[in-house]
Parts: C-alpha cells; sequence; structure tokens
C-alpha cells in the first residue's frame, strides 16, 4: 500500500486520478503487483491519495495484478486500520465516521476498539442496485449459465453454484475460479445483456464493465444466510 512519496496524481475526481495513474505512473503498479513482490492472481494493493470531496478524509485507488479496480471491501477495511494504527489517521472517538473517496463514490466506514482492544473497522457501501436479472448465456466448456448482474462498487454477475453443479467450500476453489474465468470472458465477448442491453452505470461510464462472476449458495437454516466465493477475473479499466 503505498502511503507516501507516490508522484503528484493529478485530477478532479477519483475516477480521473485512476486514469492518470493508469497513463503515467503504471510502472508503481507492476513494481508492487509483479514478481518478486507479488505475481500472482491473488495481489491486490492501494494508493492513498488526497480526496476530492470535501467531506472525505482520503481518497484511495485500487490495484491489482492486472490493472486498477472500482472499489474493494478488504482494502477500505485495511486502509483504515493501517492509517489508524499507524497514527495517520486520528480517531477521535469511537465509532467515528470516515470518508473515503474512491473510484465508485464516497465510502463511510467506521472503526473502533473492542474489550481486547482490536481494531474493528466496518464500512458503508455505495448504493447498490440491479443492472439485469435472469439473463443466459453458452459459456464453452460448461454450458448454459442463467445470471444475474449487479452493482456494488463494481458490476459483477452473480451465478447459482448448484445449477453449476459446484459446492461453494475450498476445495472446489480452483474450479470455482475457472468456472467464473469461463463465464466472465464469454459475457465480455458478447458484451451485451440479452443481445441488446449493454452494461450501463447511470452516472459514470469508466465504471459501465464487469469486474467479475459471484457464485453463490443458499444454505438452508433458520436464517436465510447466503455463503458465497468470488470467483472472479480482474479486468483492467
Amino acid at each position: 500500500m503505498y502511503i507516501s512519496g507516490y508522484p503528484e496524481i493529478k485530477g478532479a475526481t477519483m475516477l480521473e486520478k485512476r486514469q492518470y495513474v493508469n497513463d503515467n505512473f503504471d510502472h508503481y503498479r507492476q513494481f508492487l503487483m509483479y514478481e518478486p513482490r507479488g505475481g500472482h492472481a491473488d495481489m491486490y494493493g492501494a494508493i492513498i491519495t488526497e480526496p476530492c470531496s470535501t467531506d472525505a478524509m482520503f481518497g484511495i485507488l485500487f490495484m491489482h495484478n492486472e490493472g486498477y479496480s472500482s472499489m474493494c471491501g478488504h482494502a477500505i477495511i485495511a486502509s483504515v486500520s493501517m492509517l489508524i494504527e499507524t497514527g495517520t489517521l486520528a480517531m477521535s472517538e469511537p465509532g467515528m465516521s470516515i470518508k473515503i473517496d474512491s473510484p465508485a463514490g464516497l465510502i463511510s466506514a467506521y472503526a473502533c476498539y473492542d474489550e481486547q482492544q482490536k481494531l474493528k473497522v466496518i464500512f458503508d457501501n455505495v448504493p447498490a442496485f440491479i443492472e439485469a436479472l435472469a439473463q443466459t448465456i453458452t459459456v464453452p466448456g460448461i454450458g448454459k449459465v442463467n445470471y444475474d448482474i449487479a452493482f456494488g462498487g463494481a458490476y459483477y454477475a452473480f451465478v447459482d453454484a448448484d445449477e453449476l453443479g459446484i459446492s461453494c467450500k475450498r476445495d472446489n476453489t480452483a474450479q470455482l475460479i475457472d468456472y467464473g474465468r469461463k463465464i466472465k470472458l464469454a459475457t465480455i465477448g458478447r458484451d451485451t445483456l440479452n443481445h441488446h442491453n449493454s452494461i450501463n452505470h447511470p452516472e459514470a461510464s469508466d465504471l459501465s464493465f464487469l469486474y467479475g462472476v459471484i457464485s453463490i449458495l443458499a444454505i438452508p437454516s433458520p436464517l436465510p444466510l447466503i455463503q458465497s466465493m468470488c470467483a472472479s477475473l480482474p479486468m483492467a479499466s
């Protein structure tokens, strides 16, 4: 995670900053994400920036082995934890609201210490919405796949693991990732929803792309629980 020493990032919005970094400073991403420090598909990082909005305490850009993404909950929790525990960000009161500018929009995080003095961080994401329901596509090596598309900081295709014949368990991680990649690439290749509605974010065209695939599995219980494993293939924007 870059917290200081990074060159000046120009841009009036976080999306403009992301594009500026991609166009001018991508060698810094490669320096951290590639071998010998990274190089694997799960490598992820972030750049702490000056905020763009008056409400935000700081801005954040997300990066991975293939490029830059729009939103990452893990990175929000990690960045807030790191900034508080290093003293860079002062927590004036437990549960204080920490506003963060991200490419997807303004994120509100909340931090406090529990009884064991362990830092806990939660956050409110940008508004989520459904883009399309009951979509179908034929995927090479899999067959017919039913999926929905929704936005929650990035666009994801949601598929039913039961319909794919896979259980969302650790032992099946490799197969879930393989299926997720195939489904994503097939959907991107078609680039339409039911051949007539393209993904189109209502506020920012730079967010109008499918980021990944999430396999879900409903678990019978007294409460309606959903177990999910993200089997996505990151795509540079």
